[in-house]
């Protein structure tokens, strides 16, 4: 009974693996910016929704524990994130047998951006198997002028051969991120909220031939609604109520400033003036 179970579990994984085009992508996230100019969530869900196959709840990772807070001061912070899951027996005797890797979507809020190189020398560090940011990279930009990005980061994953049971997998990461120039408000800061990240399951079979293999992309959910407290870095910006004072203080400064400057400078060149004349 086990075996034909494990039969049709695996028959109806390839029969929906085969049908998402998505799952051979190096990057979930790269067709979208190919379709959309921006990021926005309900167009990402959509997206997201539209290209995954749908599976029945026995048959994807069950999210146990999600853990999220920031690390740093400053304008760079690293936003460390812990995630627990659970596989079935069933998904477990059928997954130890392909290569697997948890990817992690990070949609950033506006106001934060990843830099592209410093997430390159993490990646030659082995900290991620694999990582990508997509949208806008623009690092000068101000908030108020830039678009949101994506940080596409992938891990591997190892199963034991042993099936028959469930098991939990853990993964940790750290993002470093930096805050852009925002905006001026009313408090003096400006608050910028992580969302959960989108979290994904993908096992690939260990075929040589790439017309034989099958891809397994499925999302890792929860059953139950997890207790998360929501992750808000306040980043200091200016007040506008003080926008005018500060323009008239920066400007009657610059203006003294410059016409210091300049009685300096008639005051140094007169002896010298003089001396010249003596000496023709």
């Amino acid at each position: 009974n086990s075996s034909s179970s494990n039969q049709g579990t695996d028959s109806e994984f390839n029969r929906q693996s085969a049908s998402s085009s998505l799952c051979f992508e190096k990057y979930i996230t790269e067709p979208y910016f190919r379709q959309y100019e921006s990021l926005i969530d309900t167009n990402f869900q959509e997206y997201v929704r539209r290209n995954l196959p749908l599976y029945s709840e026995n048959e994807f990772p069950r999210l146990v524990d999600l853990g999220r807070h920031l690390i740093g001061e400053g304008s760079h912070r690293r936003l460390s994130s812990s995630v627990r899951f659970s596989i079935q027996p069933d998904l477990v005797s059928y997954l130890s047998s392909r290569l697997c890797e948890v990817i992690i979507i990070e949609r950033l809020p506006s106001g934060v951006f990843a830099d592209p190189f410093e997430l390159e020398r993490i990646l030659q560090r082995r900290a991620f198997k694999d990582v990508s940011v997509f949208g806008d990279v623009n690092l000068e930009l101000p908030s108020f002028r830039s678009n949101r990005s994506i940080v596409e980061i992938h891990l591997d994953m190892n199963l034991n051969k042993s099936s028959g049971q469930e098991i939990v997998q853990e993964f940790r990461t750290e993002l470093p991120l930096h805050a852009r120039y925002p905006p001026l408000g009313e408090s003096g800061y400006s608050e910028v909220i992580f969302g959960i990240p989108d979290l994904l399951l993908r096992c690939m079979s260990l075929e040589l031939s790439p017309a034989a293999q099958s891809c397994l992309l499925t999302p890792i959910l929860s059953n139950v609604d997890l207790a998360l407290s929501p992750v808000v870095w306040l980043i200091p910006s200016g007040i506008k109520d003080h926008a005018k004072l500060v323009s008239v203080v920066t400007f009657a400064s610059a203006f003294l400033s410059a016409i210091s400057i300049i009685i300096v400078s008639l005051k140094q060149s007169r002896p010298v003036s003089g001396d010249r004349l003596k000496q023709t």
